[in-house]
């Protein structure tokens, strides 16, 4: 054989031979895909499989993604007794596409698992459950619906007589956990208490640096924003036993504890929450914003939105809607109105009803003042958390 043949074989060897890159620059191309290709491209080989669900690429590829771009939607299925539990992309909800994602969708029984919360595409499910003599203990687990995968149960913590707990959940990146929080009225010491769970754990700790909790509302969980949970509360009472009409607008606030630090402060309300609503008002978090709604005189529903958390005067009132130009008329909703999720311009809202009486999702158009009806296959939605998904895979290595 002549050198020239060797050379012009040799040569035509290694074009037709597949390109190597580096495995940097692999893990670079599939950090952009979405996270459903991603789970097929774990077929392919052990290498790429342990390179997906390798944590630091499930950190590289949460960077990439677009946040906020699901919601996890709790409806009630009064056939089967259970909840139903699905994340629904924002997108579909707004274009009146209204089929659940069975592939997601995961079905708890009415007394079992409830929604806490999601963090970075990590699902938190709780549930109380009754021992003797009126005390109760609370479980914790976590989960990923995109990876259909769940944690082991968590160790149980005991809040004592009566129940209640007031949870939260989020993510603490300066720690890099991800943490649920209960906080409890304790009939032994007669005050607040504060435990975190930090995934991965063997316990709960007493950690959270608050000389003194204020009693917090009982209307629903804390919402993450901006690295704290945030509820409702009444300072200046010294028992969980209140009357709701005896509460005056002064000791209503924001209680918000920074899961970095573990530590708590509170937030003032709106200059312009000039009184106390008949009903408890609650607290949401849309387009990634803390958010205030409640019932106002029994005739409007109204949604703040906190355009700069932390900083009371960017407090910006969004939605101030009578019930009558809803389509209620003469009744006034038994429940209060869920906000569901806003469109990334502010103008059309989604809002569940809970009422028999009007079983449908309200999407309200503010820019054009316009009311319509959306038909879900189940409209009884109870609670809903935006979402995205991930790779975060629902345990961790201990702390």
């Amino acid at each position: 054989m002549t050198e020239k043949r060797k050379k012009r074989e040799s040569s035509e060897e290694a074009t037709s031979s597949p390109p190597i890159l580096p495995s940097d620059l692999i893990m670079q191309i599939l950090s952009w895909l979405p996270v459903k290709l991603l789970i097929r491209f774990t077929s392919v080989s052990k290498h790429w499989k342990s390179l997906i669900l390798d944590p630091n690429f499930a950190k590289l590829h949460l960077q990439k993604s677009p946040k906020n771009t699901h919601m996890i939607l709790t409806a009630l299925d009064d056939e089967d007794d259970t909840w139903v539990v699905t994340p629904y992309p924002v997108r579909s909800l707004l274009l009146e596409q209204s089929s659940f994602s069975d592939e997601e969708c995961c079905c708890f029984d009415y007394h079992s698992y409830f929604i806490v919360g999601s963090t970075n595409g990590l699902v938190c499910l709780a549930v109380e459950k009754s021992l003797e003599n009126r005390k109760y203990e609370l479980f914790i687990k976590f989960w990923n619906p995109s990876l259909r995968l769940r944690s082991k149960k968590a160790p149980s913590l005991n809040i004592g007589l009566y129940g209640t707990a007031r949870l939260g959940f989020g993510y603490d990146d300066l720690n890099d956990t991800y943490k649920a929080v209960a906080v409890f009225w304790d009939h032994t010491t007669h005050k607040m208490e504060g435990r975190v769970h930090c995934m991965g754990d063997s316990c709960w700790r007493k950690t959270i640096d608050c000389p003194t909790f204020p009693i917090l509302l009982r209307t629903s969980n804390g919402p993450f924003v901006n690295g704290s949970v945030n509820w409702l509360a009444l300072h200046n009472l010294n028992s969980d036993d209140y009357k709701w009409e005896n509460i005056t607008i002064q000791q209503l606030v924001v209680f918000s504890l920074d899961l970095r630090k573990e530590k708590c402060k509170y937030i003032l309300l709106p200059d312009g929450f000039g009184e106390v609503p008949q009903d408890e008002p609650a607290l949401a978090v849309l387009r990634g914003r803390l958010c205030l709604y409640y019932d106002q005189m029994r005739t409007h529903f109204v949604l703040w939105e906190m355009r700069e958390y932390g900083v009371q005067e960017s407090w910006t009132r969004l939605v101030n809607v009578s019930y009558v130009h809803l389509k209620f008329y003469d009744i006034v909703p038994d429940f209060l109105l869920l906000p569901l999720c806003l469109s990334e311009n502010g103008d059309v809202l989604l809002l569940a009803n809970k009422e028999e009486l009007l079983d449908l999702v309200i999407m309200y158009n503010r820019r054009d003042d316009i009311v319509e009806f959306l038909q879900f296959p189940n409209n009884k939605i109870w609670a809903a958390d935006e979402h995205m998904h991930s790779l975060v895979l629902p345990h961790s290595h201990p702390h």
